[in-house]
């Protein structure tokens, strides 16, 4: 079992939390576009993975990642809408990457407003978690039917 593990240190602890869980609970992503793009990873409540990218396609492998090798009943990315044409150019690769997620794009106001609870981590990062759990508009759903 432990063989299977992956490299990656967020998809492992999320490999091991899906375990003790049940594997039934939901991958949350909060991604916060821009210069630098923030994301933050979740299972359930617990933080997975915090980091930073310069590239649409870096994220959304990152992302797809995490929903491959992590067992849960969902995956919901939830990207913030500061940057329009930024957002949108994530929803897309994140469709292609991850086609069995929820994608939701959330306000994004006040975000970037550090709290002592988040210190030491960067504020982009801050910005994705927080996204994360605020509640979006459905952009992109899950297509159920396979037949």
């Amino acid at each position: 079992m432990l063989e299977r593990l992956d490299e990656n240190p967020g998809i492992f602890k999320g490999q091991i939390v899906s375990r003790l869980g049940g594997e039934d609970d939901t991958i949350l992503v909060g991604v916060d576009p821009g210069k630098r793009i923030g994301l933050a990873v979740f299972y359930g409540r617990t933080r997975l993975s915090f980091s930073t990218f310069e590239s649409i396609t870096a994220v959304s492998h990152r992302v797809g990642g995490f929903a491959r090798a992590v067992p849960a009943g969902l995956v919901l990315i939830r990207v913030g809408n500061g940057n329009r044409s930024l957002a949108t150019r994530l929803v897309d690769a994140f469709e292609r990457e991850v086609p069995n997620a929820v994608v939701e794009l959330v306000d994004e106001s006040g975000t970037s407003v550090r709290t002592a609870k988040m210190k030491g981590i960067q504020k982009d990062q801050v910005a994705a978690a927080k996204i994360a759990f605020r509640k979006g508009d459905v952009v992109s759903q899950v297509t159920r039917n396979h037949g």
